[in-house]
C-alpha cells in the first residue's frame, strides 16, 4: 500500500489563509468517505497546536467515552465527560489556546439529543468571539445536509467556509505514481477512480491486470462491495439506487431510459436519480451551449463506480465463486472500449488544464461536451461567437486517420449554434506526424504531450 498526499494543495492554503486571519471562524469540510479528508486534517494541524477529535458511529455513551479518550491525558486516566454539554465547555475552554479544534464525523452527533443545538448556541455565544479555527468534518451528504447546509440547519449561515473535498484527478495520478506509463494510468483511473483510499491499494509491483483482478474482482478484495456499502451508508433502500446506477452503467442515460429500465414512473425515478446527485454518484450533463438543463444526460461521475456497475456487478454470481481470472479475460475488450468514455473525462480535464495555463488559443469561458440529435462533439469550449471543438480516441491514429476526424469534426462544428469561428482539434493515445498537424492550423495533443502539461506550474 502507498501512502500519499497530492493535489490538496488549494484546500491546505486555504484553511491556511484563514488561520491566519486571526478571527474565530467556522469551517465545513465534507466530501464522500475514502476521498482524504482525516489525511488533509492531519497534515494542516501537523506543525500547529491543534485537537483532533472523532465521532464515532455509535450512541451517546460510546460517543462520550470516544471524545473523554482523547483528551484523557489531560486529567486523569478513566476520565469520562458526563454529558454532552461538559464536552462543550471543555471546547470552549481550549479555544482560547488552540489554532485549530476538529470534529471529525461531526454528523454523527446527531445521535444525541440536542448535540447540533449546542453547538450552535456555543458556537454563537462563545466560539465565535474567539481566535479558534472550528473544522467541522464530515461524510454522509445526507446528515451533513440535514445539519448544516440546508436553509432550516441549526448549523447554516454560520460557517465561515465550506470545503469540499473532490476525488482526485487522472493529471494528479503522475505525481502519485512513478512506475505506470501515461496510457497504463488511463487504465487505473478508469478502474480504481480517484478516490485516495482505493489508489492506496494499488500496487505497482503488479501489472495493471493483478491490481484489478485481486483489488476488485477477487470477493475477498476491501473494493469488492465498496458502492453497496457507501449506499448502505446514505439511503434506506439500497438496492433501487444500485438497480439505477446499473442501468447508467449500461447506457441508460435519459430519464426515460432509467424509468424503463427500474420499472419507475418519471416522477418517482427524478427522485431518486436527485439523491444520487446529491450524494456525488452521479451528475446531469447538458450541451455545453446551453444553460437551461433541457436536454441533460445522466452520467456516473466516479470512474470506480462506473467500472464496479460495469463489470462487477452483471458478473457477480462468477466472482462470487472465485472465476475472478475468468471474468477478467471476458471483460478484457469491453474494459478497453469502457476506457474510450473515460478518456473522454480525461481529455476535458486536460483542456480545463490548459485553458487555466493559458495554453489554448482560446481563453474559453465554458468547456464540455455538445451535442445535437445525431450529431456529438466530445470537447466544445466556447468564448462569444468563438469555440474549441475537439474529438477524443482512444487509439493510436495515423496522419491521414486524425486528417479524416478533422474534416469530420469540421462539418459537426459548423452546427454548433452562434459560433462563427472555430478551432479544430483531436486527442488520442498516440498521434503521428502530430508536428505537422500543428503546422497545418489543429490542435493535436497525445498521451505524451499530456503527461507535459500535468506538470506544476
Amino acid at each position: 500500500m502507498i501512502l500519499q498526499f497530492v493535489d490538496r494543495r488549494d484546500e491546505m492554503q486555504t484553511l491556511e489563509r484563514l488561520l491566519a486571519r486571526g478571527k474565530a471562524a467556522l469551517v465545513l469540510l465534507y466530501g464522500r468517505r475514502r476521498v482524504g479528508k482525516t489525511r488533509l486534517i492531519q497534515e494542516f494541524l501537523r506543525d500547529k497546536r491543534g485537537l483532533y477529535l472523532y465521532v464515532p458511529n455509535s450512541e451517546e455513551k460510546t460517543i462520550l467515552a470516544e471524545l473523554s479518550r482523547a483528551v484523557e491525558d489531560e486529567f486523569f486516566e478513566g476520565f469520562r465527560f458526563a454529558d454532552f454539554a461538559s464536552f462543550m465547555e471543555y471546547i470552549a475552554k481550549k479555544s482560547a489556546s488552540n489554532d485549530a479544534i476538529v470534529i471529525d464525523e461531526f454528523q454523527r452527533l446527531t445521535n444525541i439529543n440536542g448535540a447540533i443545538s449546542m453547538l450552535q448556541r456555543y458556537w454563537d455565544e462563545r466560539l465565535s468571539k474567539g481566535k479558534c479555527l472550528l473544522i467541522l468534518s464530515g461524510s454522509s451528504f445526507g446528515a451533513i445536509r440535514r445539519v448544516a447546509l440546508s436553509g432550516d440547519a441549526p448549523l447554516y449561515g454560520r460557517r465561515t467556509l465550506s470545503l469540499k473535498i473532490e476525488p482526485l484527478k487522472y493529471l494528479d495520478l503522475f505525481e502519485w505514481f512513478k512506475k505506470y506509463s501515461p496510457e497504463e494510468l488511463v487504465s487505473i483511473y478508469g478502474s480504481f477512480g480517484g478516490t485516495p483510499a482505493y489508489l492506496e491499494l494499488v500496487d505497482e509491483n503488479l501489472s495493471l491486470e493483478e491490481n484489478i483482478v485481486d483489488k476488485i474482482l477477487s470477493k475477498r478484495s476491501p473494493l469488492h462491495d465498496e458502492p453497496e456499502m457507501l449506499l448502505m451508508e446514505e439511503v434506506r433502500m439500497p438496492q433501487r439506487y444500485m438497480d439505477m446506477l446499473s442501468a447508467i452503467a449500461q447506457g441508460k442515460i435519459t430519464l426515460s431510459e432509467i424509468s424503463d429500465a427500474v420499472g419507475l414512473s418519471r416522477e418517482n425515478a427524478t427522485t431518486y436519480l436527485k439523491t444520487l446527485e446529491n450524494l456525488d454518484l452521479i451528475e446531469r450533463v447538458i450541451p455545453v451551449t446551453e444553460t437551461e438543463a433541457r436536454r441533460g444526460l445522466y452520467r456516473i461521475r466516479d470512474p470506480f463506480f462506473s467500472f464496479w456497475f460495469s463489470f462487477v456487478r452483471p458478473n457477480k454470481r462468477q466472482l462470487e465463486l472465485g472465476l475472478e481470472k475468468n471474468v477478467w479475460q471476458n471483460i478484457k475488450e469491453d474494459f478497453n472500449t469502457y476506457l474510450g468514455r473515460i478518456f473522454e473525462d480525461i481529455c476535458i480535464e486536460v483542456i480545463a488544464e490548459m485553458a487555466r495555463k493559458g495554453l489554448l488559443p482560446l481563453q474559453v469561458g465554458k468547456i464540455g461536451k455538445w451535442w445535437w440529435k445525431e450529431t456529438e462533439i466530445d470537447i466544445v469550449g466556447i468564448k462569444g461567437e468563438k469555440a474549441l471543438a475537439i474529438e477524443s480516441k482512444w487509439k493510436e491514429l495515423t496522419y491521414q486517420e486524425a486528417k479524416k476526424l478533422l474534416s469530420q469534426l469540421n462539418i459537426k462544428a459548423s452546427q454548433i449554434p452562434k459560433v462563427k469561428e472555430f478551432n479544430l482539434g483531436i486527442m488520442a493515445k498516440k498521434i503521428e506526424d502530430k508536428e505537422k498537424i500543428r503546422g497545418e492550423g489543429f490542435i493535436a495533443l497525445d498521451l505524451q504531450d499530456i503527461e507535459k502539461i500535468c506538470k506544476p506550474d
